[in-house]
């Protein structure tokens, strides 16, 4: 039995930014699940482009064409979240860290060298879902390890 020791009812609404995060982190490591739920139909993405301003990628499909291009070239790299989220009333954002997911060489990407690679993701949020990102990484050294594909 639970006893309530404010003698309060109100109802504090639950913040749903740090799932919205996590269900972010899920998309970029490739699950594709909660796509409609977490990403605006008309989504924004400024991305980066080696050597050049931000590719700008517009609508949900293509942002989810981007994502799975990033998997193409090297399925078995994931991100794990190094700082965040950080929390603002509109904004999201945190650092990642890209890897190899596993340490058996059969697995490696052909004719690849993977090196650990660091980013950071900015959300722009309206409700429950994402309706603008942009993206920083490492650009130079991201390039060896994944294909860029905006297919």
């Amino acid at each position: 039995m639970t006893i309530n020791t404010n003698h309060s009812s109100a109802v504090v609404p639950v913040d749903s930014r740090p799932m919205l995060w996590q269900n972010w982190m899920a998309l970029r490591n490739g699950d594709r699940s909660l796509v409609e739920e977490i990403l605006a139909p008309t989504v924004l993405a400024h991305l980066p482009v080696p050597g050049g301003s931000p590719e700008q990628v517009r609508g949900r499909q293509a942002l989810v064409a981007w994502v799975s291009g990033r998997h193409a070239g090297c399925p078995d790299a994931r991100l794990a979240v190094e700082v965040g989220p950080i929390i603002g009333p509109d904004l999201i954002a945190g650092r990642w860290k890209l890897t190899r997911a596993g340490d058996d060489p059969s697995t490696l990407c052909p004719h690849r060298i993977i090196v650990a690679c660091s980013g950071v993701d900015i959300l722009r949020v309206d409700g429950d879902r994402i309706v603008e990102y942009w993206s920083h990484d490492d650009s130079v050294k991201l390039d060896r390890c994944l294909t860029y594909s905006a297919a």
